[in-house]
């Protein structure tokens, strides 16, 4: 997406948002018209029979008590996501140029490019109805009216809305408001779940991977593309691929790399600790050592690997000549003389903080390397990636991810590399529409779980508080200012985390 679509999109989102404030009075005033924040409200009076249906048979009373505990862990879940979020970005520098476009944080399909149109519109429309829906069901369970039903809009159709009677509901006892209110959240959590658990335990067993290789996420080398799978390299094969930069002990230069991607495809190719990067100012630029290139050697050393590369320069002194032989990707050898310098010298100019002083006795030639030029992941760790299982682990937020590192949906070329047991294309399908399922509905369940006004943690955090004040340790609550300082204090908290989130990477 170019920027002036984006900035088209910003302006359209924006110029909605302050149309529907402005007007919000007059369309308030209106029968079937109302707002909620940015959103308008189609309201009609006819289908309320249909909650009513429901309730009498669904345990309505008993989900709101089970969606008070989903509410509380998944707006604990969105706070620490939050704050830990906040802290990376207070330690890891990221560049102003490589901050994520404004329109990558609404969840919103043709706004927001990562979410794909089909399956985010259905997901996101299937979560915001059955979100409202279950805010009617168990308001209908508890005895309150439900006024309205209707269609919400907010530049396109976003879903439904189920509208209880606002003065039953705010005169009712604070339990029973809470539970009304965690429904919504909280049926969107045990949806995401659903989802998770089809995705783990059922569609994962029915794909294994064709063979056990690695699977190419990015190349620098142009000889090998990515989107395949390595199942050899040379006389490696399984699980000895896994670590190839550090344990390879092929004979650096032209290798045969059989690759695969529904057809096998065998290769000669270049191989080796690659030099991806020359880094200005340092000795390998300043001998002119080409990059895309693989070190053969290093004073008659073999380099084998990114190991052997560390243990040969560990015992060269800083300020040794050396002489290093590379191999180009037209296969021609040539032989450089660089000066080494010390490791300290380099992050004392790029990284001062990270510096130490055991660095001043390591030698430093100035390059970037990687092994053979490949950006890999073992096969077996990413179709734990793209079923989900891995979100139980430190992969947490690589699967929440999977839209950003574009594997959601799951692209052509990796879908091949599993055997399914009917049509790819359905089975991927199904695999992609649970996938969205999950991500729409466990975003929208914990973010609408966070104590501010906007969203439904809300008024759970505040009627939680007007609970908690009938205990006699907590008997302070029950002054007004008092619960009233502590709701807003959280609720700023969190907004300031948001803005800081947003605003950081784009400032320092």
């Amino acid at each position: 997406m170019v920027y002036n679509e984006i900035y088209l999109i910003i302006l359209i989102v924006f110029s909605w948002i302050f149309i529907i404030l402005y007007l919000s009075p007059h369309i308030n005033k209106t029968r079937h018209f109302s707002t909620m924040g940015p959103a308008l409200m189609i309201k009609s009076t006819h289908n309320r029979g249909i909650l009513d249906a429901i309730s009498k048979h669904f345990p309505g009373k008993t989900f709101g008590k089970i969606s008070d505990v989903l509410v509380v862990l998944g707006g604990l879940t969105a706070f620490i996501m939050l704050l830990y979020e906040a802290i990376l970005l207070t330690i890891v520098h990221v560049p102003t140029s490589e901050a994520p476009p404004l329109n990558e944080y609404l969840a919103i399909p043709l706004i927001n490019p990562l979410i794909p149109l089909g399956y985010g519109t259905a997901s996101l429309v299937f979560a915001v109805v059955i979100h409202e829906t279950f805010h009617g069901i168990v308001a209908r369970k508890h005895g309150i009216k439900v006024s309205s039903v209707g269609a919400l809009f907010f530049v396109i159709p976003v879903g439904a809305f189920v509208e209880p009677d606002e003065k039953e509901i705010m005169d009712a006892d604070p339990v029973i408001r809470r539970r009304i209110i965690a429904a919504g959240p909280g049926i969107n959590i045990v949806i995401a779940f659903i989802a998770l658990m089809l995705l783990i335990f059922v569609m994962m067993p029915l794909a294994p991977p064709v063979h056990s290789g690695v699977y190419i996420q990015e190349s620098e080398n142009a000889q090998i593309p990515h989107g395949y799978e390595i199942i050899k390299y040379g006389n490696i094969s399984g699980s000895a691929l896994n670590n190839l930069e550090t344990d390879s002990y092929l004979k650096p230069g032209m290798e045969n790399i059989v690759l695969y991607n529904g057809t096998t495809v065998n290769k000669s190719v270049l191989t080796g600790v690659f030099i991806s990067q020359i880094i200005s100012g340092f000795p390998a630029a300043a001998a002119h050592v080409p990059s895309d290139s693989v070190i053969l050697s290093i004073n008659g050393s073999t380099i084998y690997n990114i190991n052997t590369l560390g243990n040969v320069l560990d015992k060269i002194k800083p300020g040794t000549n050396i002489t290093m032989e590379i191999m180009t990707l037209n296969g021609k050898t040539d032989n450089y003389t660089l000066k080494t310098v010390s490791t300290y010298s380099y992050y004392e100019k790029d990284d001062p903080a990270a510096n130490k002083n055991i660095y001043k006795n390591e030698s430093f030639i100035g390059v970037g390397i990687t092994y053979s030029g490949l950006d890999y992941i073992p096969l077996k760790e990413m179709r734990g990636l793209i079923f989900g299982s891995a979100l139980f682990g430190p992969q947490f937020f690589d699967v929440l991810g999977l839209p950003v590192l574009g594997l959601s949906p799951v692209p052509y070329n990796l879908a091949h590399l599993f055997s399914t047991p009917f049509n790819n294309y359905i089975y991927f399908g199904l695999v992609n529409s649970l996938y969205w399922l999950f991500w729409i509905d466990f975003l929208l369940g914990i973010m609408n779980a966070l104590p501010v006004a906007v969203f439904d943690g809300g008024q759970f955090f505040r009627d939680t508080l007007m609970i908690a004040s009938r205990r006699e340790r907590f008997s302070f609550l029950k002054n007004e200012k008092t619960l009233t300082k502590i709701y807003y204090g959280l609720a700023l908290f969190i907004i300031m985390l948001l803005f800081y989130i947003i605003i950081i990477p784009r400032v320092i």
